[in-house]
């Protein structure tokens, strides 16, 4: 089984080193990338697991097209990258298993299933201390909202990851169309670590969360502390200093197939607790159907349409030839 990676980078150097690297560590075999036009070191990055075999870089210049963009990568890791799975992601998420790897997973879906849905887990932004983002980003959003507050939006809840199809079609947050598409509903065995990392030039200052309010949030239970990231890029992370000129890849990769991080499959306590915050959200899912049904009748409804004229346009052109014998 084939597992590929897409990802549309601009200006992520902070990050994009650790995403890469982490899922190549993880389980995901190849990574495709589209860079538009960053400046700040992410294609010189992203280079350097071109040259080593890791990454297929397609550069764009101008205006974003993401659902065309995504869809052109979709598709080629079917077509010319032999995937059987692809997960579109972006740089700012890390999909967690709960197995050994990403691998282990997908692997046990039973084959008419083509799309398995992944819990996001939002990780809150934090001051920016010099520390790289998951030494000090250890707090997530709890699933279990305290009393005044309100459930985590349906739209953000959940990610798709899709068997590769050439026909495919990927719209924004991965959300997929065309080909077969049969979701395997319910059941959510990846966690999406999603780390709201923005600079001052991004986001207003009150978004970030000081030690005051996390201390609060946390005592609420509205936050959780979850260091899983943070431990995985401890082990990843390269100790030796980096050679003049080279860019900035800081963590290891898998050596003959083998690699240094251990995914290791959630316990019965853990598994226990999962399941209380997936019943907090119900069949969160549904938003997605419902939207794929509404796409369903408006098309249904235009194939109708035209049907209508076509065979109005028919009758009228035998009509036509049938007064003109009369006469």
């Amino acid at each position: 089984m084939k597992l590929v990676l897409t990802l549309m980078p601009r200006d992520e150097a902070d990050i994009v080193d650790a995403q890469i690297a982490y899922h190549l560590n993880a389980g995901v075999d190849f990574v495709i990338a589209t860079d538009n036009e960053s400046q700040d070191g992410t294609t010189e990055i992203l280079r350097s697991y071109e040259r080593d075999g890791h990454l297929h870089l397609i550069r764009e210049c101008g205006e974003v097209q993401e659902s065309g963009w995504r869809t052109r990568m979709a598709r080629l890791a079917a077509t010319d990258f032999g995937a059987d799975w692809v997960i579109d992601s972006d740089v700012r998420e890390f999909w967690w298993p709960r197995a050994e790897s990403l691998k282990d997973v997908l692997v046990a879906i039973p084959g008419r299933y083509t799309v398995v849905q992944a819990l996001v887990r939002h990780f809150v932004p934090r001051p920016d201390d010099g520390r790289p983002f998951a030494e000090r980003m250890t707090a997530r959003r709890s699933l279990r909202p305290a009393a005044d507050e309100a459930r985590e939006p349906l739209e953000s809840a959940l990610r798709p990851v899709f068997r590769a199809d050439s026909r495919i079609n990927v719209g924004p947050r991965g959300i997929a169309s065309g080909g077969r598409r049969v979701p395997l509903r319910a059941w959510y065995p990846i966690e999406v670590l999603r780390f709201h990392i923005e600079s001052a030039e991004r986001t207003n200052l009150e978004g970030i969360v000081g030690d005051d309010a996390l201390a609060r949030a946390l005592d609420d239970g509205a936050l959780v502390v979850d260091t899983r990231l943070r431990d995985a890029l401890r082990t990843l992370r390269i100790s030796s200093p980096k050679e003049a000129g080279a860019p900035a890849r800081q963590f290891s990769l898998p050596d003959d197939g083998k690699s240094r991080l251990v995914l290791r499959p959630p316990d019965v306590v853990d598994d226990a607790a999962y399941a209380v915050e997936c019943a907090e959200l119900g069949e969160v899912d549904i938003t997605v159907l419902e939207r794929q049904v509404q796409d369903l009748e408006r098309r249904l409804a235009e194939l109708e349409s035209g049907f209508s004229q076509r065979l109005r346009r028919k009758l009228s052109r035998i009509a036509g030839r049938l007064g003109r014998r009369s006469r």
